[in-house]
């Protein structure tokens, strides 16, 4: 093949390529957060808390749950940290924590820091169980009965949403 028909064959890739890419770029890709509640809570693996003790799916599946999405690292979790023990402290509802992508040095430091809300905190070193919860970063609080997840909060929770997503459960 002479010179030409390269440059010819490899224009016409380098316009394949380009074109490829514009096209890509004007399709929305993005998948919308999808609403949790309703939902049930699928329990697909042994989880463990932050102290190596393995968690019972009766202590998630039964009863009432706020399971709440945080790390030491998240600026907004420390803003609804107080709120979370007020509700620790005033309702009659397990709570439980979510240490999303963070060793538990960096967790216990945290809760030994702010106080500590939960009847135990989940670890989620790799972010599996958030993710398949739905979960885009912490903060994010849901609220579970029986099993099934009937509110989810994405977001910092503080008494205005607490009033209006989760009081009337209680």
């Amino acid at each position: 093949m002479t010179t030409r028909a390269f440059l010819i064959i490899f224009l016409l890739l380098l316009l394949s390529l380009f074109s490829f890419f514009a096209i890509s770029l004007q399709k929305d890709y993005v998948q919308p957060v999808k609403n949790q509640e309703g939902k049930p809570l699928i329990l697909d693996r042994q989880l463990y808390t932050i102290d190596g003790i393995k968690v019972s799916e009766d202590s998630l599946l039964s009863g009432k749950v706020i399971l709440n999405v945080y790390a030491s690292y998240c600026l907004p979790c420390r803003v609804e940290h107080p709120f979370l023990i007020e509700i620790a402290d005033s309702k009659d509802v397990k709570m439980v924590g979510i240490s999303h992508k963070e060793q538990v040095s960096a967790t216990k430091d945290y809760l030994e820091e702010l106080g500590d809300p939960y009847d135990f905190s989940i670890l989620d070193l790799d972010g599996d169980f958030s993710l398949k919860l739905g979960v885009i970063g912490p903060p994010e609080t849901f609220l579970i009965i029986d099993g099934e997840i009937v509110a989810h909060r994405i977001g910092v929770i503080d008494i205005n949403i607490w009033n209006e997503k989760f009081e009337k459960y209680f």
